[in-house]
């Protein structure tokens, strides 16, 4: 019988275990002696075979029930009845199996689930393979996989006779859980080779739209899931891991202290080339009405001397400001690299981006408090202001000079639909909550060259919607000289980054927000008036060349048709129609108000009449 027989394949999880074994030889395995691999929980031993003919070692199987491990020892391999529990019982038991001889790997498959505390006899099987340098290649199923989480996000948990949810499950895993479960039992992952299925054993009913893949609503949660983690599509966790030492971590998690957590993050980012830009922002954050916020600098890519010049700017902080401020250095990537870095540190519930240059005014984080208050969890945008500047200097003292009127540039409210075609919110208007980033995955894309905030704007605000205050907070600089955004990067690159997110907004399910569909039908509205403007000015004469041209033409082919032989010839069929009631006479100024696409028709209408009809001998 071959080995197929008993379940193995090279691509489930016995052959992607054997794979890693084969891949990563230990020392253990080296040498002329007979060297084991211990299979626990080795059920028809479907690894039996292959690791004997793969790997060269001694097949040995446990199990705990005597009728299976009878059923291994029939087919020629070596097989022990052995009850996995507590550290110390597990250990001596598997030391009583191996002997003398010498263990290379341990297989512990689809076993941990069926465990109600695995974890004490996964901690004796640590000890085992740490004594014979050996190591030890973990199995089980993903809990977290997208057809569990989809029903379960309708209320439906499908209990199976074996698979995700097999009846016999004791427990369930996602990746941080037995992440956690192996370091507590001393185990250490250092590769995986996952088992990867797009339609798990849990995909059913196939007609659920949770499930389907051409429904949108598959599509929005995929999109979402991606995000905030990549074993979506993970049927099974299969990782191999060495032994070391036992981590003293909580079996059970609890639910995070909340209440140190600042309301605000601010992310500052700065290349230490205005060093007067930095201290006047940072003197504004001194001004706030609320103080319930941290600031973190995002020193982008410093010299040491540009560092040293951002440390004593906010040295020179009052003594509480300074103490909410961090200095992070961020020496990768572009523009959107000092946002991630940013964002990632952040420990506020909400977090903000000031770059260096801009201003908020002293009513800022409070006015982003109150959003919060009244829509908590959306992104809250407020309104700012534009000015143009330049550097000016002063007895040797740079500073910011305007050189503008303060322009109120930006609607008051955040119009999800305007916002799909251009950005009309400065990145100093608004603030993201931290679950955005931190818990759905929604990162800045690095590959933007320029409008990454645009790009980071839409994809939270279509997840998570956003409450909108018309109060002016903040004041964005608009630089007439000198470096900035625009100069240092040209219009052909701003628009290839446009045309990137544009495709992204195309290829994407969008979620809209309430309202959104009166909004649209608005426009549409617009649109039909425009046209009917458009055509109205036609007619009349206003129309562009090109469409008064059209027209002329249309009506000299119709003149033609009246004025033709063969239709002066069927006047008469014409005339018996007209006495009948059934017609009235055709004339060429009839048409005159006619928009270009009626009168093609008209054209149309006359060719095909009967009247053209009966003529066709006449015209040949």
């Amino acid at each position: 019988m071959t080995t197929a027989d008993f379940g193995f394949s090279h691509d489930n999880v016995y052959g992607n275990a054997l794979s890693l074994l084969e891949a990563h030889p230990t020392t253990a395995s080296s040498g002329a002696e007979e060297r084991l691999h211990l299979d626990i929980g080795c059920g028809r031993a479907p690894l039996a075979a292959p690791v004997t003919a793969a790997l060269g070692r001694t097949y040995v199987g446990t199990d705990v029930s005597q009728d299976v491990v009878d059923d291994v020892r029939a087919r020629g391999f070596e097989a022990h009845r052995v009850e996995l529990a507590g550290r110390e019982e597990t250990a001596a038991a598997l030391r009583e199996v191996i002997g003398d001889r010498r263990l290379a790997s341990i297989s512990v498959l689809d076993v941990l689930q069926l465990m109600p505390q695995g974890q004490t006899a996964l901690a004796g099987i640590r000890d085992v393979a740490l004594e014979h340098d050996a190591v030890v290649v973990v199995s089980v199923p993903n809990v977290t996989h997208a057809d569990v989480g989809f029903k379960l996000a309708f209320g439906r948990w499908d209990v199976t006779e074996s698979g995700i949810l097999g009846r016999y499950g004791a427990q369930h895993f996602d990746k941080a859980r037995l992440d956690r479960e192996l370091r507590r039992s001393g185990l250490y992952r250092f590769a995986a080779r996952d088992v990867v299925a797009e339609v798990s054993d849990q995909h059913f009913p196939v007609d659920h739209p949770a499930l389907q893949r051409g429904t949108s609503l598959h599509g929005l949660l995929m999109s979402v899931r991606a995000g905030s983690s990549p074993d979506a599509l993970v049927n099974q966790f299969v990782w191999l891991c060495a032994p070391g030492p036992i981590a003293q971590e909580d079996f059970v998690l609890t639910r995070r202290e909340e209440s140190d957590r600042p309301f605000l993050s601010v992310v500052m980012r700065t290349q230490g080339k205005r060093l007067e830009c930095l201290e006047e922002a940072l003197t504004c954050m001194a001004g706030q009405s609320s103080t319930d916020f941290e600031v973190l600098v995002m020193g982008h890519r410093l010299s040491l001397d540009a560092q040293l010049g951002v440390e004593r700017v906010i040295e020179d902080c009052p003594t509480w400001l300074r103490d909410r401020v961090r200095l992070v250095k961020v020496e990768r990537g572009r523009r959107a690299a000092p946002l991630n870095e940013g964002f990632a540190a952040a420990r506020g519930h909400y977090i903000a981006i000031l770059d260096d240059d801009d201003i908020p005014f002293g009513h800022w984080v409070e006015t982003f408090k109150e959003l919060a208050e009244q829509a908590p969890g959306r992104v809250l945008r407020t309104v700012s202001a534009q000015q143009d500047v330049v550097v000016a200097e002063v007895l040797g003292a740079r500073g910011v000079r305007a050189v503008g009127s303060i322009e109120d540039r930006y609607p008051a409210s955040f119009d999800f639909i305007d916002h799909l075609r251009q950005n009309y919110t400065p990145n100093t208007a608004i603030a993201f909550p931290r679950g955005a980033f931190h818990d759905l995955g929604i990162h800045f894309d690095e590959s933007l060259t320029t409008t990454e905030d645009w790009d980071f704007i839409m994809r939270t605000v279509s997840v998570v919607g956003v409450a909108s205050s018309p109060k002016i907070t903040c004041l964005y600089h608009w630089w007439v000289t000198g470096q900035s955004s625009r100069t240092d990067h040209d219009t052909g690159e701003w628009e290839r980054n446009q045309a990137a997110i544009l495709r992204k907004f195309d290829e994407s399910p969008l979620l809209l927000p309430a309202g959104a569909a009166a909004r649209v039908r608005a426009l549409l509205t617009e649109v039909d008036q425009l046209r009917w403007s458009l055509d109205h000015e036609a007619q009349m004469g206003h129309g562009s060349v090109a469409v008064d041209q059209a027209r002329m033409d249309a009506l000299r082919r119709i003149q033609e048709i009246l004025e033709s032989r063969s239709w002066r010839a069927t006047a008469p069929l014409r005339l018996a129609g007209r006495a009948s009631g059934r017609g009235t006479r055709i004339r060429v100024s009839d048409y005159y108000g006619y928009p270009y696409p009626e009168l093609l028709k008209v054209i149309d209408g006359l060719l095909t009449s009967r009247s053209w009809r009966a003529a066709r001998r006449l015209r040949r």
